[in-house]
């Protein structure tokens, strides 16, 4: 069966079905390296394997063509691979933090029934994995003394006090985040200091929950907005429109919990709001049921305005911002206001924005692509959009370019000698001139690195002179007085690293010829040792790689070079992943740089760090020049992600056959 994203490939390969799609291209879709879009490619081949008519080609430095022999397949295919996209209980959730929010979304906010098996089947996943969300959820509750518990008929449910449970909401889906990015635009004052975003938030939850009526937090979040730009249009005088006959007699709860939030509101703000504006608060709460449990009718359009905003994203998100679909927040945000907005134009009702002039000013990108969007979308062509409604649509926008800068700040270890005064310095420089960049994970002297220090760190920051090391990320060495050379020099390799993830790639390409060139100065059959059928130990196989090496090597070599790996590796692991380790001395000893190799296709245990460690490249450094190390690491560290090609090299028997595989693999066209 295939996963969503492959389905996703499907669709998008059948839509371009004329042409030749690069992986490239299909990387840039899914925000994901090409390297997976070879491994979704090779398993939706064997899907297809059996469907008669179809087939998927590749061509040499063209891409990928699925190419289909008759109209009757092609629609059944189109049939079966056109909703990919669409809802988010269908959609391949890869990223850990959106299962989490889904489920609490659903358990406090939805207070829905939510049964393991239906849960697990919806986000994809297996039972374990969503096992260990649950443990993550206990342990994010347990502050709140709130409890997940489960019950035959009732299924998972949430078990605490009211008021914890409220505190918990308003933490989790309310935070400071929450505010920094979407609300951020709307000026604090707009309320002149009498009720805040959060006030506002607070009693819209506590409303929407006394009255059972079932909410995501981005009806909420769009309701609050509304009413934040509600009391700024009512203080500057714009005129709102009547809606009531929209609303009709049958939403008697909403129009209710409607009334209470603006009675809430006037009685903190000592404003006076008009019947119309009741209006709008519960149509903002109708659209939820609309998307949720409305008529056959309601929910095509809900459906229908889902897919055309997913396919408006797909041709327009480069332009402005990575990854527009792979942010369900922008997505389900969007979703909510165009439901509403759908429902408000088929009536000819205009909401007015206060906040126009700021936007179209200050975030012209932002105006645009919302522009560009709804211009796009078939459902909006029939209506005369007013700027006002653009630059509601805009907001949302706007919030996803904060949280995507947010999301991809890089994680820094900054590393000094000994001296607190001195690390301080250094952090405080690096946050003042860095800080659109970089977030700190933290800063510790050479003798306090641990392998746990480098968990998720994407680079370091060195006050100490770390060039005899081997790490599987970049090291940038500077003062601790961050110099403006110094400066300069890391917001330039900054950039270079932003432009390599934009592009979705995970290292930059190295070219097949370098690869071949460099493999022959550093590697050789003479320290190469397949262990065919034997599982040696750790020991053994260190000991028997620097007895090849030091063939070329003068005494002591041996050993100085145990002593020195011995020394590099109590600094932290050597391993690069469960499969991988690359051992070496904490500083050079050898006249010229080589490799060692060892390949253990049954896996050896490195001390019960990893039980099945099968390539072992041990690096010896050159007392001189160590040209090209940086290359054949990047080469070594895009080997993790891939365990098929870690098996067949770690098959290899011969040396010839090695050198093959890790330069036509590593070294080939991407």
């Amino acid at each position: 069966m295939l996963t969503n994203k492959e389905k996703t490939l499907v669709q998008h390969l059948l839509k371009h079905r004329e042409d030749y799609t690069t992986s490239m291209e299909l990387a840039e879709l899914l925000s994901c390296s090409d390297r997976t879009i070879r491994t979704y490619i090779r398993n939706i081949s064997q899907e297809l394997a059996d469907v008669a008519g179809v087939e998927l080609v590749s061509k040499q430095g063209q891409g990928y063509q699925l190419r289909v022999q008759d109209e009757e397949t092609f629609k059944q295919l189109t049939k079966e691979f056109g909703q990919a996209e669409v809802a988010f209980s269908s959609l391949e959730t890869t990223d850990i933090n959106d299962r989490h929010s889904y489920i609490l979304n659903k358990l406090l906010l939805e207070q829905k029934k939510l049964f393991f098996d239906d849960l697990a089947e919806e986000l994809f996943v297996s039972r374990s994995t969503l096992s260990s969300d649950f443990k993550k959820i206990r342990k994010d509750l347990a502050p709140y003394h709130l409890k997940i518990e489960s019950r035959a008929n009732k299924g998972v449910y949430v078990e605490g006090e009211e008021q914890q449970i409220r505190r918990f909401i308003m933490d989790y889906f309310f935070s400071s985040g929450f505010f920094q990015t979407l609300y951020q635009y709307v000026d604090e004052e707009l309320v002149y200091g009498k009720i805040n975003f959060e006030a506002l938030t607070v009693i819209v939850l506590d409303e929407c929950r006394e009255a059972k009526l079932k909410l995501s937090d981005f009806v909420i979040q769009n309701l609050v907005v509304h009413l934040a730009l509600a009391i700024r249009r009512l203080a500057q005088g714009f005129h709102i429109s009547a809606i009531d006959e929209v609303i009709g007699n049958q939403y008697v709860k909403e129009f209710e919990v409607a009334r209470k939030i603006m009675d809430r509101i006037s009685l903190a703000t000592k404003l006076h709001f008009p019947e119309e504006e009741v209006a709008y608060i519960a149509l903002h709460l109708i659209s939820k049921g609309k998307i949720e449990n409305g008529s056959s009718h309601d929910l095509d359009d809900v459906s229908r305005i889902r897919q055309e905003l997913n396919q408006a994203l797909e041709g327009i998100g480069d332009q402005y911002l990575a990854g527009l679909q792979q942010d369900f927040q922008l997505l389900e945000g969007l979703l909510t206001h165009l439901t509403t907005l759908y429902l408000r134009s088929s009536n000819g009702i205009v909401l007015e924005n206060p906040l126009l002039e700021d936007i179209k000013t200050n975030y012209p990108q932002a105006f645009e692509l919302a522009k560009e969007t709804l211009e796009i979308m078939p459902s909006f062509q029939d209506f005369v959009l007013s700027d006002d409604e653009i630059a509601y649509v805009a907001l949302h926008f706007m919030a996803a370019q904060e949280r995507y800068k947010e999301q991809f700040k890089f994680n820094v270890l900054v590393i000094c000698a000994t001296g607190y005064g001195s690390a301080q310095m250094l952090r405080s420089r690096i946050e003042n001139e860095l800080r659109q960049y970089v977030t700190i994970s933290d800063v510790v002297g050479y003798y306090e690195i641990t392998d746990e220090k480098f968990k998720g760190i994407d680079f370091i920051i060195s006050s100490i002179d770390l060039s005899n090391l081997i790490f599987s990320v970049p090291v940038y060495t500077t003062s601790v007085f961050l110099k403006e050379d110094e400066l300069a020099d890391i917001r330039q390799k900054i950039e270079q690293l932003d432009q390599v993830r934009h592009q979705n790639k995970q290292k930059a390409d190295v070219n097949h010829q370098d690869i071949s060139q460099l493999f022959d100065q550093m590697f050789s059959a003479d320290y190469f040792i397949s262990y065919d059928t034997s599982i040696p130990s750790k020991n053994q196989v260190l000991e028997e790689l620097v007895d090849s090496l030091s063939r070329h090597e003068q005494s002591p070599y041996k050993e100085r070079m145990l002593e020195l790996m011995t020394q590099r590796e109590r600094l932290s692991s050597v391993l690069f992943s469960e499969s991988i380790a690359v051992p070496h001395p904490i500083k050079p000893v050898s006249e010229t740089l080589k490799i060692a190799v060892a390949l253990i296709p049954s896996g050896l245990n490195w001390e019960d760090e990893a039980e099945s460690i099968k390539l072992v490249f041990l690096p010896s450094l050159s007392t001189g020049s160590n040209d090209g190390l940086k290359t054949i690491t990047n080469a070594i560290v895009d080997l993790v992600d891939q365990p098929d090609l870690i098996e067949k090299i770690s098959q290899s028997q011969d040396f010839e056959t090695f050198k093959r595989l890790f330069v036509e693999e590593l070294g080939g066209e991407r």
